[in-house]
């Protein structure tokens, strides 16, 4: 584990540690990452083959008596983190596509939150074929790959993964479709887009994760400007983006714990203004 993560100094099941997640899902909300939809997770501090997200709720409406313990392996529900006199299959129906994170999670052991999100501007890119390309530093971690962020294509599964007589919903719903996403992802880049659908993103931390979705999210536009200015000029080239050695070496400086902080503290503050988000535990 990340000594330097903050949540990891938080443990679990302590009041802080559920303060910390819910302040996760009501920031990407204040940002606009998330709307209704989307849904993000960190794996459990003191038990690696477990994480933690809410059940099926909006984010922005997430209190800790939502928040659930699940399984890695096969996103099986174990108990509500805050009541664990709730258990199995008493808990509250999760989110179908929890699949994203528990694969996520076996795939990479070094991952340690997930997001996931419908983001609008990030789905057009994906709707065009187009991966992202890092444009500014504190995007490091969108990479700088030759096609850009890899692409999840639900329609190009072959049909061992996806049967003809399955549901085409774009929903990942089982292990097999949860696997394959995680398998879309390549290193030089924490993001993976989904044609039709939207964006997974892995974290080293809850405060990296968030971040990384955010400055992913002002990435697109940043790309989706610098791609229609880019027509206008002579030769009419799509925007280079950053090199492979500014993006990487941005990430480290960027995602750094003091910059972290600086950001975080921005974005608890907003939230613990707007009276629509219910932190219940922020006093304790």
């Amino acid at each position: 584990m990340p000594k330097e993560s903050v949540e990891y100094l938080l443990r679990y099941r302590s009041p802080k540690f559920g303060a910390f997640q819910q302040k996760f899902k009501h920031i990407l909300h204040f940002l606009d990452v998330v709307d209704a939809f989307g849904h993000v997770s960190a794996r459990n501090p003191d038990n690696a083959s477990q994480f933690i997200m809410s059940f099926a709720i909006a984010p922005a409406l997430a209190t800790s008596q939502d928040l659930v313990t699940y399984e890695i392996d096969n996103a099986t529900a174990i108990q509500l983190t805050f009541n664990t006199s709730i258990t199995g299959v008493a808990v509250p129906a999760g989110f179908v596509e929890r699949y994203i994170h528990s694969q996520i999670y076996n795939a990479f052991p070094e991952v340690t939150a997930v997001v996931h999100a419908h983001t609008t501007n990030v789905i057009s890119f994906a709707a065009v074929g187009v991966g992202l390309k890092a444009q500014m530093g504190v995007a490091g971690s969108v990479g700088a790959l030759t096609n850009g962020t890899p692409i999840f294509d639900y329609d190009a599964l072959p049909v061992e993964i996806l049967p003809e007589d399955a549901p085409h919903n774009l929903l990942v719903g089982n292990v097999p479709l949860g696997d394959a996403l995680a398998g879309t992802f390549q290193n030089g880049s924490a993001v993976v887009l989904m044609k039709g659908h939207g964006m997974a993103v892995q974290g080293t931390s809850v405060r990296d994760v968030v971040y990384r979705a955010y400055y992913t999210m002002e990435n697109a536009n940043v790309q989706s400007m610098a791609t229609l200015l880019g027509a206008l000029t002579p030769g009419a080239s799509a925007p280079a983006g950053l090199s492979a050695r500014d993006a990487s070496d941005s990430a480290i400086s960027d995602e750094g714990e003091s910059l972290l902080d600086r950001a975080w503290a921005l974005w608890t503050g907003q939230v613990d203004q707007v009276p629509l988000y219910t932190n219940d535990l922020r006093s304790q």
